[in-house]
């Protein structure tokens, strides 16, 4: 028997089944009009209906049936017996909208379009090539560009790659893609036949990839060298040659420029030899630079405070990042998902050892006594990025007042202890959290972020000159607080904190993690007492400071383990001390 799946297919070439008999066609409502979705039908032959047997059944399905016995009579019409429940009848009303669009366009019409928008972006994409020669990106699929209009669909998917051979990973180009308002799918688009076929996996390679943690809709886009799924562009009746000319801008703006000298750097600096410890303090220099200021956050995603001094402790700041909001249901409250987060703000005195927050949607302003008595009796665990954490939560009319500032019910928690492990590869090249065990609190990837103004105002002329171009209005401005970090520095050449392996502050070690991947929190602002978001400053970071998929900005730091001067629980930092560099 045969099943066709139309549910793209029949937005601009419906099958004709006069050709190609068929006992069953699946169509996507959702995929014919771009609305509603979750709405489709599936077409049955009359003879083979009698051949599809269901055992559940509810209502609006049944002719009769007995509560405390196994009796059943089901409706005769196949379409009463399989539409169980309330069907979803305004949807349906809608959908002769849609049908009253293709009348007036026709079906040859809309072929010939979307099959012409379909054929000028392949040939776009196979002219591409990077300055080597190489080619830039791989189609899939068994359609040719010569053939009728009839052979192929309207739909191109493909990858891409760098000079080099290697893969751009598919979630990597749909996070830019989303900077430049493009909608793309990627990944295996539900059919994992298709993927493992064009993709060349074999059942090792999926048993593997899955072994190594990789799940549908993760970031796991390239492993072992290989794609784990691709990029897909989708044209319908209202597609236009503008849309495909700005794919096609995009993927060359973004994907064939020359590497930016930050990369050749950074490239050059992660295959140069570790440097030892060893002697750390002899070899560093003078310093331009300074602490400018030092914040702490206290709570997850929520606003920080601004100190001229501040103690240190095993996890970093003393507090930082020690508290955060969960969901009833578990789920760890950010910014990303509730914004409103963003608007609470902390302040913690040391001599009263009180944190206190306020919220604009709360009238009072809420003191929590660091030795407080209001936990709730006992210690919780929980998972956060594969790590454990125990914790203590507190009473209802704490939790209250936080569910009011975020507008849904959430609860406090704080970290009594954690065993957070940092271990990435074994070389100490530049990175990401190389080879180290620290201790954190819920802080995301390390102990302290550290920014320096100058990249920052290399970063505002970048915008400025950027928006002069475009004749888009005034440039944005760009706080370094807009990324969040513990540290900010002063002096110095822009970027030069890239190159860094240890520095010393005031009379503190530490080490270079390397680079923050930087991702849309940045894009967060408050303006009026609102946050509000756009695509600047991480579109234009991503033109000149995005290395191997991820967008580095500022680094991250910790205690130096390996040095003779170990962390004095009693240290503290304050504002204006020098910061000494060693970027051997």
């Amino acid at each position: 028997m045969v099943l066709i799946d139309a549910a793209k297919g029949f937005a601009a070439q419906p099958p004709d089944l006069s050709l190609y008999p068929a006992d069953f066609v699946v169509i996507s409502f959702y995929k014919l009009f771009g609305y509603p979705t979750g709405l489709g039908a599936l077409i049955i032959r009359n003879d083979a209906a009698k051949l599809l047997k269901k055992t559940y059944f509810s209502g609006g399905t049944v002719a009769a049936s007995i509560a405390d016995i196994d009796f059943v009579r089901r409706r005769e019409a196949v379409e009463e017996q399989f539409e169980d429940g309330t069907i979803s009848f305004l949807s349906i009303a809608s959908i002769r909208h849609g049908f009253k669009i293709f009348n007036t366009l026709t079906t040859s019409a809309m072929c010939w379009h979307t099959m012409s928008l379909t054929k000028f972006l392949k040939r776009k994409l196979l002219a591409l090539r990077h300055e080597n020669g190489e080619s830039v990106c791989t189609l899939y699929g068994n359609c040719p560009l010569k053939v009728s209009r009839h052979d192929c669909g309207s739909i191109v998917s493909f990858n891409l790659k760098r000079p080099d051979g290697s893969w751009f990973g598919h979630r990597e180009v749909e996070k830019l893609a989303s900077l430049y308002g493009i909608q793309l799918r990627t990944g295996c688009f539900c059919n994992p036949g298709a993927c493992a076929k064009y993709l060349g996996l074999s059942h090792s390679d999926l048993l593997s990839n899955l072994e190594a943690g990789h799940v549908c809709w993760d970031d796991n886009d390239v492993i072992n060298g290989k794609p784990t799924g691709a990029v897909r562009v989708s044209f319908g009746y209202m597609s236009t040659y503008e849309d495909a000319k700005k794919f096609i801008d995009f993927i060359r703006s973004s994907f064939i420029s020359m590497p930016s000298e930050f990369e050749k750097r950074y490239l050059l600096r992660s295959k140069s030899i570790p440097c030892p410890t060893e002697g750390f303090e002899d070899r560093l220099s003078s310093s331009a630079c300074h602490l400018k200021s030092i914040t702490i956050y206290p709570i997850k995603s929520c606003a920080g405070f601004i100190v001229n001094s501040w103690p240190l402790s095993d996890t970093g700041l003393q507090y930082d990042r020690e508290w955060l909001l969960k969901s009833l249901t578990g789920e760890i409250l950010t910014q990303k998902k509730v914004p409103e987060m963003f608007l609470i703000k902390t302040f913690i005195n040391l001599n009263q050892q009180i944190l206190s927050v306020e919220s604009p949607h709360c009238k009072r302003k809420l003191q929590i006594k660091l030795d407080s008595n209001s936990y709730l009796p006992g210690k919780e665990e929980f998972y956060l990025q594969s790590q454990r954490y125990e914790v203590q939560c507190y009473e209802n009319e704490i939790n209250q007042w936080f569910s009011d500032a975020v507008g849904q019910p959430c609860t406090l928690v704080r970290c009594c202890q954690s065993e957070y492990c940092f271990s990435l590869n074994k070389n100490r090249s530049m990175g990401m959290c190389r080879d180290v065990n620290s201790k954190v609190n819920f802080a995301n990837e390390a102990q302290f972020l550290l920014i320096s103004e100058e990249s920052v105002s290399d970063l505002n002329n970048r915008l400025c000159s950027k928006t002069q171009k475009l004749s888009c209005g005034a440039p944005p401005n760009v706080n370094p607080m807009r990324f969040r970090p513990n540290l900010v520095i002063s002096g110095g050449e822009p970027y030069a904190e890239d190159g860094w392996r240890n520095l010393r502050i005031g009379n503190t070690y530490f080490s270079s993690l390397g680079g923050c991947n930087r991702c849309q929190m940045i894009n967060f602002y408050q303006q009026t007492g609102q946050v509000k978001k756009t695509n600047e400053p991480l579109a234009t970071l991503a033109s000149y400071r995005r290395i191997k998929g991820k967008i580095l900005f500022g680094i991250l730091l910790r205690y130096d383990p390996g040095n003779k001067a170990r962390l004095d629980t009693n240290s503290w930092l304050k504002v204006g001390d020098e910061v000494h560099p060693n970027s051997e």
